[in-house]
């Protein structure tokens, strides 16, 4: 039996076959094109060839989308391809003591040695999540990139207005549109009190009175904010406001869009049942586990959505050394923020699961863990039987 790995690129794929024994059968780089992909082709089947021998499976890691074209013309003629997490990969690097070598053919070499060191993975084919978890994680990098514009307003405000009024959220309706008018505490300070009334009132649909208006103005004219005579300051906020506005625009068109399109899926709707979990982190966490069937535990979903040992290794020995993160991290987080709302939320289970850790004198973070860990637990349950979630409360052992 011979196995190949893959490590993928843009412009440029590299490539290890070895045998049973770790040998190196052939190794070498192929353009990401269909000159490439057929001289591919021909390679392997004269090493099958020339060794009389069969390349069981093909190893590759899911980085980005780059093994996706390469992936697919593989399986189309009849190779067997695995999906290998960039995460084991390392793992496998470490505990064969292959050193701190990082370069593509060193990568390929490694992922050739994947079912050789890592024998069980041949009982799969890797890890598939659904397809929506392409928009989910889009999702995700929309909110990243709103938390890092809110970041950058509010260290300008910092200098130029330190006692802004509505600092707090900064983002809501309010708030964006009195600071693209009126971004320093300068421009503020000389606005007239009906400008100034009438735009957060509009706003925030009337929410603010002529008083408000007046006491922003008063506010802004006592202010120790730095000047802005250059006017750096007024044109960096108003810009990041204006980003920051078409964010939350591609925000909520990018949920609209997954409400709809999980609208179908009754593992979203049953999960999205409990308490304190709505539809959009439902289906993140569902589109990242994939099918259910290819975890055959609950601990194995665990561990993909949760913390692991972090494995060393040296001469030969392999030991734990704290924890790691070999897991989905999309997922993870997912997780861990839907532990912080299931007990924000008062959910009865998660509630009493959270004070009786906190009550062994566990920090918040480590009993939003375990609250994540009981979570996992039923989400395993709810999408393995195809049922609403069940509570479990005063000492069911469900972890």
């Amino acid at each position: 039996m011979m196995y190949a790995g893959i490590d993928t690129h843009l412009k440029v794929h590299s490539i290890e076959i070895q045998n049973s024994t770790g040998k190196a059968m052939w190794r070498g780089n192929i353009k990401n094109d269909m000159e490439g992909f057929n001289f591919l082709k021909d390679k392997l089947r004269a090493v099958e060839s020339s060794n009389n021998d069969t390349i069981e499976a093909i190893f590759m890691n899911p980085t980005g989308n780059y093994h996706m074209p390469v992936k697919y013309f593989l399986e189309r003629i009849g190779y067997r391809v695995i999906l290998v997490d960039s995460r084991i990969s390392e793992h496998i690097r470490i505990t064969s003591n292959l050193g701190k070598e990082k370069s593509d053919a060193a990568d390929a070499s490694v992922l050739a040695s994947t079912a050789r060191v890592k024998p069980d993975i041949m009982e799969s084919n890797g890890h598939e999540r659904d397809n929506l978890s392409g928009i989910t994680r889009l999702l995700t990098i929309v909110k990243s990139n709103m938390s890092r514009i809110i970041n950058q307003v509010k260290s300008d405000i910092a200098a130029v207005f330190p006692e802004y009024p509505l600092y707090n959220p900064i983002d809501s309706k309010t708030s964006l549109a009195l600071l693209e008018k009126y971004p320093t505490a300068e421009l503020l300070r000389d606005a007239k009190i009906e400008e100034v009334f009438d735009l957060i009132s509009i706003a925030s649909r009337k929410h603010y009175k002529i008083e408000d208006a007046i006491n922003f103005i008063q506010i802004a004219k006592s202010s120790i904010g730095i000047d802005d005579s250059d006017g750096i300051y007024a044109y960096r906020i108003r810009m990041n406001v204006k980003r920051l506005k078409e964010e939350k625009g591609n925000l909520n068109e990018i949920e609209n869009y997954i409400i709809k399109r999980s609208e179908n899926s009754s593992d979203i709707k049953n999960i999205a049942g409990i308490k304190g979990i709505g539809v959009i982190a439902s289906t993140v966490i569902v589109s990242e586990i994939g099918d259910i069937k290819q975890f055959d535990s609950k601990e194995k979903l665990q561990a993909y959505g949760g913390k692991a040992p972090n494995i060393k290794g040296s001469g030969g020995k392999i030991h734990a050394a704290g924890v790691t993160k070999i897991r989905n991290p999309y997922l993870s987080s997912a997780v861990y923020e839907c532990a912080i709302t299931l007990v924000m939320h008062k959910n009865p289970e998660f509630l009493e699961l959270f004070n009786r850790e906190t009550g062994k004198g566990k920090k918040n973070v480590q009993a939003y863990i375990v609250v994540g860990k009981r979570f996992l637990s039923h989400i395993y349950s709810i999408m393995k039987n195809n049922k609403p979630y069940k509570s479990k409360l005063s000492g069911d052992n469900i972890m």
